[in-house]
């Protein structure tokens, strides 16, 4: 399950949604069969026995596809989770990060930028009964209210985030907490105000790699709004086409700048640097998260790219379900993607 769940079944399959888990692929790996209907107004059933390429293709579309009208979904009875939540240093999580993985079902962790401190969950299934301990000052009008007032404070005074980022970290996550309740509840992250995001995949042994150079990078722009946190979750890798964890088992890592009041924060120097990073270890951007890849540097990154494209221009060879943003990522200069009449 992903961070929220105001979600459609259709978006969390097309766009890869994840959560976290070393045992668990993206949520659409636990797809048995897709209904679609096709440009053409054809239905086509597709599964792991039957248009098994399409079924592939499928379970990553970005919507291009067609229209899924049913889905079966492989289900297990609902279940409750208990969480684990204790701080400790960016260099302690990454020096045992194997073993951290490793020691409960759904582990993640959040690194405050331009701090070294990390705040780890380990969730594990459980029987015991449902046990929170929210606190509405807290959580919501510290947590909340003020977060939001702090970084709009922060966009007239840059180098205050990362005092920011210390002092909220320190009055709300430095301490080890429990709780336990279903699972959504939860395995859902609580977004808090409007925020740009990106989210991109590596592969999981260049974790380590990955966020040693962010941080020189924080050290080297203490100015920069790199707002807390960077997520950081895991995910097995899969045979599905274009799936960013597509062949190898996977690190997300996921960095945001708020906007608070709905104030616009600057942003594209900090997004740069983080995506020249992970480029450089084979990143590949989260298709529901922003980003400004192309057909060309996409088919260099994902290995089934050109065959997802094949099957786009058989599937829609008018580009009926094409849009501006699947015209920049599928539409190569007379590449494989197609040299479709657009129909708008």
């Amino acid at each position: 399950m992903g961070s929220v769940s105001e979600l459609t079944v259709g978006g969390v399959i097309c766009t890869g949604t994840h959560g976290t888990g070393a045992n668990y692929g993206i949520m659409a790996t636990k797809v048995l069969e897709i209904d679609l209907i096709t440009a053409a107004g054809e239905q086509v059933t597709c599964s792991h026995r039957e248009n098994t390429d399409l079924f592939s293709a499928a379970c990553c579309s970005l919507g291009a596809l067609g229209v899924i009208t049913a889905v079966t979904f492989q289900c297990v009875p609902a279940f409750k989770l208990h969480q684990r939540q204790w701080s400790c240093t960016l260099d302690e999580v990454l020096d045992n990060l194997d073993e951290h993985i490793a020691s409960s079902e759904y582990f993640r962790f959040c690194w405050v930028p331009h701090t070294e401190a990390v705040v780890m969950y380990q969730v594990d299934r459980t029987t015991k009964p449902v046990q929170e301990s929210s606190s509405w000052f807290w959580d919501y009008v510290v947590g909340h209210q003020c977060l939001q007032f702090a970084y709009w404070l922060s966009s007239f005074f840059p180098s205050m985030v990362g005092f920011i980022n210390r002092t909220f970290f320190n009055l709300l996550c430095s301490k080890p907490k429990e709780r336990i309740n279903t699972s959504q509840k939860i395995l859902n992250f609580d977004c808090l105000f409007q925020q740009y995001v990106t989210d991109w995949a590596i592969p999981r042994e260049h974790t380590a790699t990955v966020l040693t150079e962010l941080r020189t990078w924080f050290q080297e722009n203490p100015n920069e709004a790199a707002h807390s946190p960077v997520e950081v979750r895991f995910c097995k890798g899969d045979n599905i086409m274009i799936s960013p964890a597509h062949g190898r088992d996977t690190c997300f890592i996921n960095i945001i700048v708020y906007r608070p009041y709905g104030k616009l924060i600057p942003y594209a120097k900090y997004w740069t640097a983080y995506e020249n990073i992970v480029k450089r270890v084979g990143g590949r951007p989260h298709w529901a998260k922003a980003h400004k890849e192309t057909g060309k540097q996409l088919t260099e990154m994902y290995p089934e790219f050109d065959k997802f494209c094949e099957i786009r221009k058989k599937v829609d060879p008018q580009g009926m379900f094409l849009n501006k943003y699947l015209e920049r990522i599928l539409c190569m200069d007379n590449g494989a993607a197609g040299d479709a009449k657009v129909i708008h």
